[in-house]
């Protein structure tokens, strides 16, 4: 299928690893210029680089994505070099402790917040203006199935992908007008170093958890709770992303899509 993203410009925000890599690859790969945005410059240029190796283009900017003076760099950068900025994927994000909300510390809270949700306002604040000029594009905002449903232990977590969605749908009422849609992926059980840090926090409080390996705690997780049995890939999380990006969904915003296996109904 040709998605018809050739000779668009995509910034995507941290997208050292995991998701965000599999996504700057996949818009890469289906003609985008991509740039390559994450607080690890290290990171940004390797993803920069293997896109350069499959004979795609891309742009490594080291930013940190709760900054807004980084914010505005990113985006200056992806205007200097290749002089439009048509799609925008916020992929920064995740979580810091793990505990009952009344017993989380503060700063803990704050954090998480600042990473998943002022991340996403001051990408959309310095990006959609140039938008709103050209009259068209996509924005993608990366939340989660936790998003959709609280779930103990990470209030602060699902407190921000809840907002992140709440985000989507004003964004999504505010610049219709101008043909822009935005829409939000709520990724499920996917490997990422995020469910790395969790799946290795489990092992340590449960002793239940003791013998088994961080990735066999990660699968015990995810299968029993999809209705296909089976965790999903950062490629799957990719493909829905190129889409949303695609010509071929621009009848779609405001939108809240899983890609979790059946984890999630709503």
């Amino acid at each position: 299928m040709d998605l018809k993203i050739g000779g668009k410009t995509a910034v995507v925000t941290g997208a050292g690893n995991g998701i965000g890599r599999a996504v700057a690859v996949r818009l890469a790969d289906e003609g985008a210029s991509v740039v390559v945005a994450d607080i690890r410059g290290s990171d940004a240029r390797r993803t920069a680089d293997e896109i350069s190796d499959r004979g795609g283009t891309a742009l490594s900017v080291e930013a940190d994505g709760t900054r807004e003076a980084d914010v505005d760099v990113m985006v200056a950068a992806a205007l200097q070099s290749f002089e439009s900025l048509d799609i925008l994927v916020n992929n920064v994000g995740g979580g810091f402790g793990s505990s009952p909300v009344v017993k989380q510390p503060v700063d803990e809270w704050d954090r998480t917040i600042e990473i998943n949700l002022k991340s996403t306002f001051l990408a959309c604040h310095a990006a959609a203006p140039h938008m709103i000029g050209h009259k068209q594009g996509r924005i993608i905002n990366i939340s989660s199935i936790s998003g959709k449903v609280g779930e103990a232990l990470v209030g602060a977590y699902s407190a921000s992908k809840f907002g992140v969605i709440g985000l989507t749908q004003v964004l999504a009422k505010e610049l219709g007008r101008y043909s822009i849609t935005v829409n939000a992926v709520c990724p499920g059980y996917v490997w990422t170093p995020g469910w790395e840090q969790l799946a290795s926090w489990l092992k340590e409080r449960y002793t239940s958890m003791a013998g088994r390996t961080i990735e066999e705690i990660f699968d015990k997780r995810a299968g029993p709770s999809t209705a296909l049995g089976r965790p999903q890939t950062v490629e799957d999380v990719a493909s829905l992303v190129a889409y949303l990006a695609s010509e071929d969904a621009r009848n779609i915003t405001g939108q809240a899509i899983n890609v979790d296996g059946g984890a999630v109904m709503c």
